[in-house]
C-alpha cells in the first residue's frame, strides 16, 4: 500500500493526472455517464441494473479493485521502467515485461475498464455497463494497437516486437490457466 502512495505522488503520475485525467478523462466520464442516463430513459431501461444500495456496493468494489489495478501498473512503470504511463509525463525508457506486464500488455486497461464499470454500476446505467463501456474498450484496445504499438517498436525494437509475440493485448488468459482464442500455441 505504501508503495501505490509513493507512485500516486510522484512526479510523472502527477504531471499525468494534471495534463490528461482531470481536464481530459473526468469531464469525459461525467459527459458518457449524463449520456448514458438520457439513453436509459429513451430505451427504457430506466429500472436499472442492481437493486439499491447493491449497486453502490459493487460500484465501489469495482472502482476499489480498478484503482489498485491501476495503481500496480503504473507502480511498474514508473519503479521498473523508469518512466510514465504516459508519453505527456514522460515516456518509460525500460521495457517492462515483469509482474502483471508477464500477462497483459495492457494492464491498465483493465483497471481503468473496471472504474468506469463502476461509474455505471453506481449509476444503475444498463446502457452505461452494456453499451458505452464495450465501446469505450474497443475503441481504447484499438488505440493502442493502431497508435501505440508502432510507437513501442520503434522505441524498443526486435524486444518489444517478441514481446507481443508473448504477451496478450489485454486480458491475461496465462493468469488463469487459459490459452487466448485463435493461439497457435
Amino acid at each position: 500500500m505504501l508503495r501505490l502512495v509513493r507512485v500516486a505522488l510522484t512526479p510523472q503520475i502527477l504531471l499525468m493526472v494534471s495534463k490528461v485525467y482531470i481536464p481530459v478523462l473526468f469531464p469525459l466520464t461525467f459527459l458518457i455517464a449524463c449520456l448514458a442516463m438520457w439513453l436509459d430513459i429513451r430505451l427504457g431501461f430506466e429500472s436499472g441494473i442492481l437493486p439499491t444500495p447493491a449497486n453502490y456496493w459493487v460500484g465501489g468494489g469495482l472502482l476499489a479493485t480498478g484503482l489498485a489495478f491501476v495503481g500496480v501498473t503504473y507502480a511498474e512503470l514508473v519503479f521498473e521502467g523508469k518512466g510514465s504511463p504516459s508519453p505527456t509525463a514522460g515516456r518509460t525508457i525500460r521495457l517492462v515485461r515483469s509482474g502483471i506486464y508477464a500477462y497483459s500488455r495492457n494492464p491498465s486497461v483493465i483497471g481503468k475498464l473496471l472504474g468506469f464499470l463502476a461509474v455505471g454500476v453506481a449509476l444503475n446505467s444498463l446502457t452505461f455497463v452494456a453499451i458505452l463501456a464495450p465501446l469505450l474498450l474497443t475503441g481504447s484496445l484499438l488505440e493502442k494497437v493502431w497508435r501505440q504499438e508502432p510507437q513501442l517498436i520503434e522505441i524498443f525494437g526486435a524486444e518489444y516486437d517478441s514481446y507481443r509475440r508473448e504477451v496478450p493485448l489485454f486480458f491475461p488468459w496465462r493468469l488463469f490457466g487459459l490459452r487466448p482464442p485463435f493461439s497457435s500455441t
